[in-house]
């Protein structure tokens, strides 16, 4: 990878390669979360990729990226540990399959997106903004009919503490969104622009050089990174589990536990923990899938998941509510015999054979590069080297030994019995 420092604040990332047809690119800014910028960003994000001043409309926005063979481009908003992070992408065949100057285009739109959004008189055009505020509440709105999605939020914000910004979703909150406005969202952008931290990715059939004038030409000025060296959220370890029980109109109860796990995205246990995940419940091989959900026939699903910026780690269920106890005496005793060493060697070997093949896969996909690079660079890392012979390199003994640092910390159990 050739990286360049085009301002203070503001880096360039390019891989070449001619690996794939397309071209990827991938602009990200980062700042951290407050209790009140997620709605706002998110808002933004959803302006910022459906009209810009030349193309005013989606139809018209749409015209300009399918001249250029399909292209596609988006933006979203996400959060990496403290850092929430407005993420503009674009993607396009490569010149040598279509014709000369489908990047440098791409790169244009992408421009016309970030620097000339359909501004007016200091304010977003209002009828723009009053269709993607209404997007946005719609979406953020549906998040509680989804309950599976809704336990898993629930369970996040009963494992953060009160005066964690951590409890704030990446996508904000429906009652902040009623804050906001056309003129003041215009200050959101320009702070945005003027100061989060920038990461450009490339990722294709390019010539550096060539890529490093076209966005040089950018009006990106000199900042000073907002972002803390050390991005990942550490929350101490509390003596009391926190639980919560909530009723609502459902057919199938949830049942999610949280567990303090102070291991952190590539830190020396990094890959420990991703086979004791898998073994725990992460994948088709697991406990929680094996013992929970196909023998003792307990939940309609079974699963752990990794924080690895915020020192915990996730199990999601979906139960009868009638089995609460026997459900959840069974999921801590799965722990239980993770942490006992109580798994082959033959079961460890088909979840590191899985994850090697995730991760393989993931090798195939140029958007999963450049986003896995993303993540590399917020939380000042190197990209990852003999991946494969690290995971096959984990002991049982490994894995065992760093399930001990599981500690439960909150229980969350959606009922819908009467």
């Amino acid at each position: 990878m050739v990286d360049f420092n085009l301002q203070p604040g503001v880096r360039l990332h390019i891989e070449p390669t001619s690996r794939f047809h397309v071209n990827r690119i991938l602009i990200n800014f980062a700042t951290p979360q407050t209790a009140d910028n997620s709605a706002a960003r998110n808002l933004l994000a959803n302006l910022l990729e459906t009209s810009t001043a030349a193309y005013p409309t989606q139809t018209a926005f749409a015209k300009a990226l399918n001249h250029l063979y399909g292209a596609d481009a988006s933006a979203s908003v996400s959060r990496i540990g403290y850092a929430h992070t407005l993420r503009v992408r674009a993607e396009a065949v490569d010149d040598r399959f279509a014709q000369p100057g489908i990047f440098a285009s791409l790169v244009d739109i992408l421009y016309q997106m970030i620097f000339h959004p359909l501004i007016t008189d200091g304010a977003f055009d209002a009828a723009t903004f009053k269709t993607q505020r209404q997007n946005v509440a719609n979406e953020l709105a549906s998040i509680k009919e989804n309950k599976q999605y809704y336990a898993a939020w629930q369970l996040d914000r009963l494992y953060y503490d009160q005066s964690s910004l951590m409890r704030i979703p990446s996508y904000g909150r429906l009652e902040d969104l009623d804050k906001l406005t056309p003129a003041s969202l215009v200050e959101t952008y320009y702070d945005m622009l003027a100061h989060d931290q920038v990461d450009i990715f490339v990722y294709g059939n390019v010539d550096p050089q060539t890529v490093l004038d076209l966005f040089r030409q950018w009006p990106l000025s000199p900042r000073q990174s907002p972002l803390p060296k050390d991005i990942y959220y550490r929350q101490p370890f509390h003596h009391r589990v926190r639980e919560l029980s909530e009723r609502q109109d459902v057919n199938q109860a949830k049942l999610n536990l949280a567990y303090h796990f102070p291991v952190f995205y590539r830190d020396e246990n990094y890959y420990a923990a991703l086979v004791m995940n898998g073994i725990l419940g992460g994948t088709p091989y697991s406990k929680l899938f094996a013992n929970v959900r196909e023998k003792a026939s307990l939940a309609y699903y079974a699963s752990s998941q990794l924080r690895l910026f915020s020192s915990h780690l996730a199990i999601q269920t979906g139960i009868d509510a009638k089995n609460y106890h026997q459900a959840r005496q069974l999921i801590e005793a799965q722990v239980k015999a993770v942490q006992q060493g109580d798994f082959s060697e033959t079961v460890m070997q088909e979840v590191k054979d899985a994850l090697i093949n995730q991760y393989q896969t993931g090798l195939d996909a140029p958007g999963g590069i450049v986003e896995h690079w993303l993540v590399d660079c917020m939380s000042n890392r190197l990209p990852a080297e003999n991946v494969i012979e690290s995971l096959q390199q984990v002991t049982k003994e490994q894995v065992a030994d760093l399930a001990k640092k599981l500690q439960l910390q909150a229980v969350y159990f959606l009922d819908g019995e009467e």
